[in-house]
C-alpha cells in the first residue's frame, strides 16, 4: 500500500471513528432526555469522563496510528457506554479507576523509554557509533577545557592506521571497519581510566593524557607498539606521533598539531615499507 492510499484509508477510518463517538454520545443524551436517570450526578460525571476518553483516544491516534490499540479502546468505550446507560455505576467507577491506574503505569513506562532514548542521544552526541570512543565533537570540547597544557601536565598521542585505503580496496570495507574497531579496542586496553581517547577522523585517533610525564607517556607508547606487533592480521599497523613536554606549548591544540606532524613523518616511513611488502606478495600470488 502506497502513502496516498494509506492516508485515504486512515482518513476513512477516522471518519468512521468520529461517527462512532457521536452515536455513543447520542445514546447517552437520549437516555438523559427520554428515560429517567436515577443517579443524576454519577451519570453526568460518567458522561463527561467518556468525552475525556474520546479526547485521549484522538490525541493517541495523532501520535501513533495503531489499529490494534484503536479497536481495544473502541471496545472499552462501547462497554463503558452500555454500563453507564444501564446505570451500573459501580462497574463504571471500577472502569474509571482501572483507566487511571493503567494511565499512570503507561506514563511511568513512557517516561522510562524517554529517559533511555535521551541517554542514548546524549551518548551518541559525544561518542563514535562504530568504536564507542569519544567523537570529534567531544574532543573539540576537551581542547577548550585543557587549554593550558602545562597546568594539566599533558601528554598527547596521535595514532593513525596505516594503509587503510589499500585494505578497503583489496579486502573490502568490512575488513577496514574491523581494523578501525580493533585499533580502538587496542588503544582502550593499554590506556588508563583518566585518559581521553577520541576517534577524530576515519582512521585517526587522538589520546589526551592528563598528568602524564615523559616516562609514563613512553610506557603507554611501548604498550601500544607491543600489542600492535602481536596483532594476528599481517598488514595491521599503526603510526604514532606523541608529545610529552607540555611546558613548550601554550595550547593543547599546538601540542596536537606537533604530535600530528610527528605521526605523519612516522607514517611515510611505515607506509613505504608496507606498500612494498604488499606489492611483492600480490605479484607472487599473480
Amino acid at each position: 500500500m502506497d502513502i496516498k492510499t494509506e492516508k485515504k484509508a486512515n482518513k476513512k477510518l477516522m471518519t468512521t471513528i468520529h461517527i462512532y463517538y457521536l452515536i455513543l454520545l447520542l445514546i447517552l443524551i437520549a437516555k438523559f432526555m427520554f428515560w429517567d436517570v436515577e443517579h443524576l450526578d454519577d451519570y453526568i460525571f460518567g458522561f463527561f469522563y467518556l468525552i475525556i476518553l474520546f479526547i485521549i483516544m484522538e490525541m493517541m491516534l495523532k501520535i501513533t496510528f495503531d489499529k490494534k490499540t484503536l479497536f481495544i479502546w473502541m471496545g472499552q468505550t462501547f462497554f463503558y457506554t452500555l454500563f453507564l446507560f444501564l446505570e451500573y455505576h459501580i462497574i463504571v467507577k471500577i472502569f474509571i479507576l482501572y483507566q487511571v491506574l493503567a494511565g499512570a503505569f503507561a506514563s511511568a513506562q513512557q517516561i522510562k523509554i524517554f529517559k533511555k532514548q535521551n541517554e542514548k542521544v546524549k551518548f551518541l552526541s559525544f561518542h563514535d557509533e562504530m568504536t564507542g570512543l569519544y567523537n570529534r565533537r567531544y574532543f573539540e570540547n576537551k581542547l577548550q577545557e585543557f587549554n593550558n597544557p602545562d597546568f594539566y601536565n599533558l601528554s598527547v598521542i596521535i595514532a593513525d592506521i596505516n594503509n587503510l585505503k589499500i585494505i578497503n580496496d583489496n579486502y573490502g570495507h568490512k575488513k577496514g571497519d574491523q581494523y578501525i574497531k580493533e585499533t580502538a579496542d587496542l588503544l582502550k586496553s593499554v590506556t588508563r581510566e583518566k585518559d581521553i581517547i577520541s576517534r577524530i577522523g576515519g582512521d585517526e585517533f587522538a589520546i589526551i593524557l592528563p598528568d602524564t610525564n615523559k616516562k609514563e607517556c613512553s610506557q603507554i607508547i611501548k604498550r601500544i607498539k607491543k600489542k600492535a606487533k602481536k596483532h594476528p592480521e599481517k598488514y595491521f599497523s599503526i603510526a604514532f606521533g606523541y608529545i610529552y613536554n607540555s611546558q613548550k606549548y601554550k595550547t593543547l591544540e599546538a601540542m596536537i598539531n606537533a604530535a600530528d606532524r610527528k605521526m605523519y613523518h612516522n607514517k611515510k616511513e611505515i607506509k613505504q615499507k608496507l606498500n612494498l611488502n604488499f606489492k611483492r606478495e600480490n605479484s607472487w600470488n599473480n
